[in-house]
């Protein structure tokens, strides 16, 4: 009789318990269930209702450039997974998407198959729009410096290098005619080791695996017509006081005009020594005189303080020319790196021929003060 009560006593316990754990089951599965309902995400039907820059969402665009950021409007946009131009795909990790904007930077990549179109994928559907991408000319300016020194780091400017596959991984170099290692590249710079050994007059040849070969403008060390180089200068006037050797900044190529003032020196547009850089008589070749739109002006720069209003005249006689490198806005500097500056000699001297064999080189323009050098001015022929 006991043992029978025990085990009555056991079984309804048993039965007690499982109707606990029966109905523990059915709270957590309904909120399971209501919980996976509430994370659901419902997705509009994809569309494109317009192509906007970020700057004017209500302006519809039909051409954009590469590395611009650009706005994509429709319906049922977070359900994208893959966007295209052309055929370059956009990484959507880096673009801000909701379900009516997608916001991103369209890729610096020259496409393999223009169709003009941004094509939109999700799993449901595919959508397309029409849009141009304007894929600029690989733009090669020059050498940074002519008369870098052998041995040391070459720079070659000019613009899209990136794009058109410019690189260390992909692009080569040629000075003369040794390849050399591309060191560092960005979108707008090259750079290389000049051999230890470097020839003046060597030619540098660019290799892009889109645009073939491209050859840059000018060549290494190439003196020209040579008008005044300092080493010596034997001007007159004040431009015997500017001329250094250094150390700051360093030279790269014998003496130079360090041409360095007060605002008090001189007024606006005063004539004096103080703002004279070089007078001198010089030697034209005849066929500079008969043919001077095949030629270039080029000198060497170097600011240690920015330009921002001081101009530099040039007088081949009775023609002036004034190089006025600035804007209200922008002032010329060079960071203390030497530079070298090309004109078109034809704009310099306007259709005109110099009267005489004198050269002038004025610090004229506005007063400020002034911490500027030259080196090299020089006539030589257009590639």
């Amino acid at each position: 009789m006991v043992m029978n009560i025990f085990v009555t006593f056991k079984t309804e316990d048993t039965m007690k318990t499982f109707r606990y754990i029966l109905f523990a089951w059915v709270i957590l599965g309904c909120g399971l269930f209501t919980s996976c309902k509430d994370d659901e995400v419902e997705y509009a039907p994809l569309a494109i209702t317009r192509v906007s820059a970020v700057s004017d969402r209500e302006q519809a665009i039909e051409q954009v450039d590469l590395g611009q950021y650009i706005i994509v409007q429709g319906s049922g946009l977070n359900a994208v997974s893959t966007l295209l131009i052309n055929d370059v795909v956009v990484d959507l990790d880096n673009a801000y998407i909701t379900p009516k904007e997608i916001t991103f930077s369209v890729p610096r990549t020259i496409p393999g198959e223009v169709n003009n179109l941004i094509t939109l994928m999700s799993d449901q559907a595919t959508v397309t729009t029409p849009v141009s991408v304007f894929i600029p000319d690989l733009r090669v300016d020059g050498m940074y410096n002519e008369f870098t020194p052998a041995g040391e780091t070459m720079k070659v400017v000019g613009d899209f290098f990136d794009i058109y596959g410019i690189t260390p991984e992909s692009g080569k170099l040629f000075f003369g005619d040794k390849e050399m290692v591309i060191t560092k590249a960005t979108a707008d710079t090259i750079y290389f080791q000049l051999p230890e050994d470097a020839v003046a007059g060597s030619k540098i040849r660019l290799i892009s695996p889109i645009e073939g070969e491209v050859i840059v403008s000018g060549k290494y060390m190439e003196k020209g017509n040579m008008l005044c180089d300092f080493d010596p200068y034997d001007g007159w006037g004040g431009g015997a006081n500017y001329v250094s050797s250094g150390p700051e900044p360093q030279p790269y190529s014998g003496q130079y005009s360090h041409f360095k003032l007060s605002k008090n020196d001189a007024d606006d547009w005063a004539w004096n020594d103080f703002t004279g850089i070089a007078q001198k008589n010089v030697t034209y070749w005849q066929e500079v005189l008969e043919n001077p739109q095949d030629y270039w002006f080029k000198f060497e720069v170097c600011t240690l303080v920015p330009l921002t209003k001081r101009l530099i005249r040039f007088y081949f006689e009775q023609i002036n020319y004034d190089w006025a490198p600035f804007s209200p806005s922008l002032p010329f500097k060079t960071n203390g790196e030497w530079q070298t500056v090309t004109i078109d000699l034809a704009d310099m001297w306007k259709g005109d021929l110099p009267n005489t064999s004198m050269l002038q080189i004025m610090g004229n323009g506005l007063a400020e003060d002034t911490d500027i050098c030259f080196d090299n001015f020089r006539i030589v022929p257009k590639d």
